[in-house]
This record gives structure tokens, C-alpha cells and sequence, in this order.
């Protein structure tokens, strides 16, 4: 499997704002030739010298200016040395497949988890921007890792929050209510397992995150293979996907959850609970 070839530009920080437990930074840039879509990330240089590793931020925004070029969102860790205004930022991407959207107007579920609320905000925007309703389902354990819920609410039509271990509890009740037609998850693979098991049992479609955005040890290129996924066996034996090069947004339905190792897990694989169970 080759990598994609993806190519450094220079931006400019324009803001460095906090966002719950995370910073947003504002990044012009000279005009991107595709807008970005949510679900995709940047790649930015390693925070320290002695670093190899790049780092991953979720893209949470985009808009294009004639004559003054693109300012992307991003999202990151709210520790660690980050560039203040003024200041250039050499990046990547916007990098891969981000989350498509229905062509007809349909009913969907966005789950989200940490840094990735974000993003998870800006797609149910373009959701409703197509005609569907949509409702957000947050998940963290601490109230400043739910981000962005004043736009959030602004965006969707319903938003729920829920504490990690009731996720999956919470993600079946509502899938149960509402039948929706699609669910999407914007978080870690733990997420992406829920999201995934719960559509398969209601019999919905389901787009997930393929990696970890911001997660340690992801060259974010595609190269490292850290990332790789197992398909399910109809994809053929010890069959994979490099989620990096080939997505990040993948379907749910194809990768082989049983599988996956995860040990950040919001709730294992088994104990996704039946539809419109108490």
C-alpha cells in the first residue's frame, strides 16, 4: 500500500483562543484548491527537537476568502508549546476522506469525544445545511471536555451529553427513538467500535473515525502502518486498511471490531447493549 503524497505549506496564526479543555487555533493559509470537510487533520511538526513523530489536530472549520486566502479551525491538546498569533506554522493536509453527507435529507446520530467535538459541531452544521435533522451525542467524563456546546446547540437539533461509560447505553436509546438512517463518530477507535456496533444493530449505516486524531505514536502519513485496521473477513483473510493513507473516515461496517485493540476503550465490544434496553 503506498501513502498519498502530501505536501507542507506555510500558515499564519491568527488566533490561539481556549476551547473547554482544549486550544483552537485560527491558521491562514494561501487558498486551498479543495475545501477541507469535517473528519479530516492536519499534520504539524513534532513539539520538541527530540521528538521524531509528528503531531495530528482535527480540522474543525474551514472558509475561504477571495483575495485573502483559507483559515482553517483546528483543534489541539491544550498542553504543551503551541504557536501564539503572529507566529508561522508550517502544516499538512488538510489530509484524507472526510465524513461524506447523505444525498437526500435523512434523520442521523453524530457522536463525539474530546478534541473531536469539534469537528463533530461543523458536521452536523453541514448536515442541516443539506436538510437532515441531527442530533449530537457528547461523551466525556469531565464538563470542559465537551467542546464547543454553545455552538453545538446551535447546529444540531437535539444534543445530548453522556459520561463515557454510558455512552454506548445512551447511543442505543437514542438510536432506538429516533431510527436514524446514519450515525457518525468524530473520536478514538473506542468511539468508533460503539458507533459501529450500535448502526449494525439497528440497521443504519455508520461513518467513523478510522485513527485516533492527536493520539501519540501515528506518523499521521500513512508510512508507520500503527494505524492499521483488520477487515472484516469478506474483505478477504488478513485483509487491512491503513486508515492514514485510506481514510480517516471509514465505514463502520467493514472493519472487524473483534479484532481492534483499543485501551482507551469507552466500552467494549460485547457490552454495546440491545436496542431500547433499560
Amino acid at each position: 500500500m503506498s501513502a498519498p503524497t502530501l505536501h507542507r505549506r506555510a500558515g499564519e496564526v491568527v488566533a490561539n483562543r481556549p476551547l473547554g479543555a482544549y486550544r483552537q487555533l485560527s491558521v491562514v493559509l494561501p487558498a486551498l484548491a479543495t475545501p477541507a470537510r469535517p473528519g479530516q487533520f492536519v499534520i504539524v511538526p513534532p513539539a520538541r527537537a527530540d521528538h521524531v513523530l509528528p503531531r495530528t489536530w482535527w480540522v474543525a472549520g474551514e472558509r475561504t476568502e477571495a483575495g485573502f486566502g483559507t483559515t482553517l479551525e483546528l483543534v489541539v491538546p491544550g498542553t504543551g508549546a503551541l504557536p501564539a498569533p503572529g507566529e508561522e506554522l508550517q502544516l499538512t493536509g488538510p489530509v484524507g476522506r472526510g465524513f461524506g453527507l447523505p444525498t437526500t435529507p435523512v434523520t442521523a446520530v453524530v457522536a463525539a469525544q474530546g478534541a473531536a467535538g469539534a469537528a463533530a459541531r461543523w458536521l452536523c452544521e453541514l448536515l442541516r445545511s443539506v436538510g437532515c435533522t441531527v442530533h449530537l451525542v457528547s461523551c466525556a467524563d469531565e464538563p470542559e471536555q465537551h467542546v464547543d456546546l454553545v455552538l453545538a446547540r446551535r447546529s444540531a437539533d437535539g444534543v445530548v451529553l453522556t459520561e463515557l461509560g454510558s455512552a454506548a447505553a445512551t447511543l442505543a436509546d437514542l438510536t432506538h427513538t429516533l431510527t436514524p438512517s446514519v450515525l457518525y463518530a468524530a473520536g478514538p477507535l473506542s468511539l468508533s467500535r460503539t458507533v459501529a456496533l450500535v448502526a449494525e444493530r439497528a440497521g443504519a449505516v455508520s461513518q467513523v473515525s478510522g485513527v485516533g486524531i492527536g493520539a501519540e505514536g501515528l506518523c499521521g502519513h500513512g508510512l508507520c502502518g500503527a494505524c492499521d485496521l483488520p477487515l472484516r473477513a469478506t474483505a478477504g483473510r488478513g485483509a487491512t486498511v491503513r486508515p492514514c493513507a485510506d481514510g480517516p473516515v471509514l465505514r463502520g461496517a467493514v472493519v472487524d471490531w473483534a479484532a481492534v485493540v483499543d485501551g482507551d476503550s469507552v466500552v467494549a465490544g460485547d457490552a454495546v447493549v440491545e436496542m431500547g434496553e433499560s
